[in-house]
């Protein structure tokens, strides 16, 4: 397959957030509609159900050799990237619905899949991907909740339960999780077969939840300037920027051989969108406002898929063995 076709199927998600935004601003009144009925919470259960699906942890144990970077990694994912992020987030010069997006955004485990594949593309270690990605998705449904009550409550005003949050994020995320990956032991040649098809219901569902949010803030979003939505897109790259850097200097110092490395630095600077909204669903903030919370966490996800494509391609043009720089 090659051609428009090609393109649309292997950027289906980014086009996908495109257009929920366009389509939210201009024709508001379905995804309103929607909003009231409990599909989001629909959304979220069939993205972490085809997750656990399509989650592959057979590789699992070879990327156990390698605990150091699996334990560093870890702690740049949930503790450290978080920490930095939320700080700058709230030091830019953004309305306070913008600051809170992104700094939500920065206090994510990593991505569900683009990670992986991004490190395969660069000739990465692809098992090292698939362990960080499968842990810090299953330790950050406990973590976030606390991570994010001291540090909103520190650097912005919006006060969270983190025992409340952390039993939505088990119902929301961690059962339909389990769910998928305990169906795939008994379904896992048909679903094999089927990933695309999978993979394209979960983007489906995760592009649904923005479109509602950007239709509730319809209003809000039609008065936005252009340097506004610029000065997001840019704060999003500085910070996703200073990730990497950061990732790539630690890993270099700590001596990790090529292939982790970039499995590392992939991992440890990328953020989940679906997670991020999963959260945003549960924020005490109006419902008007979610919409614009939501308008960083999309950007910053495109935007890091986008960078992070340049640089798997160039590391993957030049082999295995060549030191990340």
């Amino acid at each position: 397959m090659s051609g428009p076709r090609a393109f649309v199927r292997n950027q289906f998600l980014p086009l996908g957030l495109v257009v929920a935004a366009v389509a939210g601003l201009a024709c508001p009144g379905p995804g309103r509609f929607m909003a009231t009925l409990p599909t989001q919470h629909v959304a979220v259960s069939v993205i972490f159900l085809c997750s656990g699906l399509l989650l592959r942890t057979d590789e699992i144990r070879a990327a156990l050799a390698a605990w150091k970077a699996t334990l560093w990694g870890a702690v740049a994912i949930l503790l450290i990237t978080p920490f930095i992020g939320a700080v700058i987030a709230f030091r830019l010069p953004l309305a306070p619905p913008y600051q809170l997006g992104l700094a939500l955004f920065c206090c994510m485990p990593t991505t569900l899949s683009s990670g992986i594949a991004l490190t395969g593309q660069a000739r990465g270690n692809v098992a090292l991907a698939v362990l960080l990605t499968a842990l810090t998705n299953l330790v950050g449904i406990f973590t976030v909740p606390f991570l994010l009550t001291v540090l909103m409550g520190t650097l912005s005003e919006v006060e969270l339960s983190a025992g409340e949050l952390l039993g939505q994020l088990i119902l929301s995320i961690l059962v339909p999780l389990a769910a998928g990956k305990g169906l795939r032991r008994y379904v896992g040649p048909w679903v094999e077969r089927r990933r695309y098809r999978i993979g394209l219901v979960s983007n489906v569902a995760l592009i649904s939840v923005p479109w509602m949010k950007f239709s509730q803030s319809s209003e809000a979003l039609a008065r936005m300037a252009v340097a506004v939505l610029v000065g997001i897109v840019a704060a999003g790259l500085l910070i996703h920027g200073l990730y990497l850097a950061f990732n790539l200097i630690t890993t270099r110092v700590l001596g990790f051989p090529p292939p982790v490395r970039k499995a590392v630095v992939f991992l440890a600077s990328q953020k989940t969108l679906p997670v991020a909204l999963t959260v945003l669903a549960f924020l005490p903030v109006p419902e008007a406002v979610k919409g614009l919370v939501a308008i960083p966490c999309v950007t910053a996800h495109l935007s890091q898929i986008f960078v992070d494509a340049v640089i798997a391609t160039r590391w993957g043009q030049a082999g295995p063995g060549p030191d990340p720089a």
